[in-house]
C-alpha cells in the first residue's frame, strides 16, 4: 500500500537525493553532517517505501537502480523547489552571505568575465566564494541540468528542457592578421587574400555558437585550416609574425596586452556573420530562490559593456 505523505519524513528525500549524487553512504554522510548508521537507515527505509533496492553495491560505489534513476531528477527538482518557497520569505543579504555560487564557463570567459565579476563581487559581497568550472556549451548545460553548477555564463545554441536564460550582452567576430601581413590592403584582407591565406581556428562547440566554416561551406567556400586550437585565448600569439589569419571575437580583444601588433578587420565574407549572444543560463528550479535572483543581477550588472550598449564591431 503506498504510504500517505503525512507519514514519511521529508527529510528521507535529501538524504536519497545526497546518496544518489554521491553514489557512497560515506559521502553522503559527509555532505550531509551525518553519521553513515543514520544514513543507512534512512536508506532502508526509503527502500520499503519504493519496494526497490534504489542502489546496489558495486564494487567500492553503488549503481543506481532503474528506479533510483528515475527519481534522482523530480527529487532534485523537488527540493530545490522546497528551497526556493521557503526562501521567498527570506532576504538574502549579499554583503553578509558566506555562501558559494558554483558558475560554469568556457577558457576564455574565465579571461574576459571572471574578472570583471571578482572586481564587482570584492567590493559588494566580500564573503561569496565561487567556484568555477570550465566546460563548453553542452557540457555546461549537462551540468546546470544536473544542478552541479547553480549557472552558466556562455554562448548556448540549443538548451535543455527546464532551463532558463537571459541575455548579458552581444559580441562580433572579427578577423585578425598581424599588420605587418603582406596581403593586407588598407589594414584588412579582401575576399581573395582571405581565402588563400592559412588559417587558424577554434575548434567547434569549444566556445562559440557561430562557425565561421559553417557560413562559408553554405557559400561553397573552404579555408585552409593550418593550426586548430581549443579557444580564443591563444589566437593573438599565434598570428604575430606570421602570415596566418583568424577570427576570434572584439570585446575579447580588449582584455589582451600586446594587441597593437594586429590588423583588426570584419570577415570578408559577402553574408554578414550573425552576432554572437552571450546569456547567462540556470534551472527553472532555481528561479524564485532569492541568493539565485541575486546572483543573476549581479552577474548581469557586472558583465554589462561600459557605455550600456551591445558590443558591436565598429
Amino acid at each position: 500500500m503506498r504510504p500517505e505523505l503525512t507519514s514519511v519524513d521529508l527529510n528521507l528525500l535529501v538524504t536519497l537525493d545526497a546518496v544518489l549524487n554521491e553514489r557512497s553512504v560515506s559521502r553522503a554522510a559527509d555532505k550531509l553532517h551525518l553519521t553513515q548508521s543514520a544514513v543507512s537507515h534512512a536508506l532502508r527505509r526509503l527502500r520499503e517505501i519504493f519496494s526497490d533496492p534504489l542502489l546496489t553495491r558495486n564494487g567500492s560505489g553503488m549503481t543506481p537502480t532503474a528506479m533510483g534513476l528515475s527519481l534522482q531528477e523530480p527529487i532534485r527538482t523537488l527540493l530545490a523547489q522546497a528551497r526556493s518557497i521557503l526562501s521567498q520569505s527570506q532576504v538574502f543579504d549579499a554583503s553578509t552571505s558566506t555562501r558559494t555560487f558554483r558558475l560554469s564557463m568556457s577558457d576564455a570567459m574565465s579571461i574576459e568575465a571572471l574578472p570583471l565579476i571578482l572586481q564587482q563581487l570584492r567590493r559588494h559581497a566580500p564573503g561569496v566564494n565561487l567556484a568555477i568550472s570550465t566546460g563548453g556549451p553542452s557540457q555546461s548545460c549537462e551540468w546546470v541540468a544536473a544542478d552541479e553548477v547553480d549557472m552558466a555564463i556562455g554562448v548556448y545554441p540549443r538548451l535543455l528542457p527546464g532551463m532558463l536564460s537571459r541575455e548579458l550582452y552581444r559580441d562580433t567576430l572579427v578577423c585578425v592578421a598581424d599588420r605587418n601581413n603582406k596581403r593586407l590592403k588598407n589594414g584588412r584582407l579582401d575576399l581573395k587574400a582571405y581565402m588563400e591565406s592559412p588559417h587558424v581556428t577554434v575548434a567547434p562547440n569549444s566556445d562559440t555558437g557561430i562557425q565561421l566554416d559553417e557560413i562559408m561551406d553554405a557559400m561553397g567556400m573552404q579555408r585552409r585550416i593550418a593550426v586548430v586550437v581549443p579557444h580564443y585565448l591563444s589566437v593573438p600569439g599565434l598570428i604575430q609574425g606570421t602570415d596566418v589569419v583568424a577570427h576570434t571575437r572584439r570585446r575579447l580583444l580588449t582584455v589582451f596586452r600586446n594587441t597593437a601588433d594586429l590588423a583588426v578587420f570584419p570577415p570578408p565574407v559577402k553574408i554578414p556573420v550573425p552576432q554572437l549572444r552571450f546569456l547567462q543560463v540556470w534551472h527553472v528550479r532555481h528561479d524564485r530562490d532569492a541568493a539565485h535572483r541575486w546572483l543573476r543581477d549581479f552577474v548581469l550588472n557586472a558583465l554589462a559593456p561600459a557605455d550600456g550598449r551591445e558590443a558591436r564591431s565598429t
